[in-house]
């Protein structure tokens, strides 16, 4: 996937694709630092689902809202949390209640984590993920999937399932939108 971590001045830097997430610092290790990109939410919602969040992280949370242009109606937006472990996996059950979204959340403590992607079509996906971002796959979902006898084209499809292939392949236009715009952001600024 894309994922990184380096050091800079004594606070670590997440960055995936090219595009930072996250920085933090070792006194924060023991928490859980999280970055939830929202890539598609109608109108209707957003305040519904900052409600959400706010309860989940039980702080205030600040969403700036875009119009995304893959899905006419719909906003996108993004934000990065610290909180206690285990607080991605109640945001993401918490978010994954309206359908109507379409959200990728990551969250890190000290040396993994783990990754949501979530599409109204193909539900939702976790996955284990190291300290380079890479997911991981225990040896017993690799058996499970060795064990039921598939074709080659089939074991293909399982192993790319378990890596969460279908979901990148959705989400894959989505975070190019996020990527332009920062390069377009970035490049006004630099003018």
């Amino acid at each position: 996937m894309g994922w990184g971590r380096s050091h800079l001045r004594d606070r670590y830097v997440l960055i995936y694709k090219e595009q930072l997430l996250i920085t933090y610092s070792p006194s924060e290790i023991g928490y859980c630092h999280g970055r939830l990109n929202i890539y598609s939410c109608p109108k209707a919602l957003i305040k519904h689902l900052e409600a959400g969040l706010e309860r989940e992280l039980n702080e205030r949370v600040n969403i700036n809202w875009q119009s995304q242009v893959l899905k006419p109606g719909s906003y996108r937006g993004q934000m990065s949390y610290s909180s206690a472990i285990g607080s991605g996996a109640k945001i993401v059950n918490a978010l994954k209640s309206w359908s109507y979204l379409i959200f990728e959340l990551s969250e890190f403590s000290s040396s993994e984590g783990s990754i949501y992607f979530y599409t109204k079509e193909l539900g939702l996906y976790r996955g284990s993920i190291n300290s380079q971002g890479q997911i991981v796959v225990s040896e017993d979902m690799l058996k499970s999937a060795i064990t039921q006898n598939l074709s080659q084209s089939d074991l293909t499809i399982a192993l790319e399932k378990l890596m969460g292939r279908p979901w990148d392949d959705v989400l894959e236009p989505f975070r190019r939108v996020e990527i332009e715009a920062a390069s377009s952001l970035a490049d006004r600024l630099s003018v």
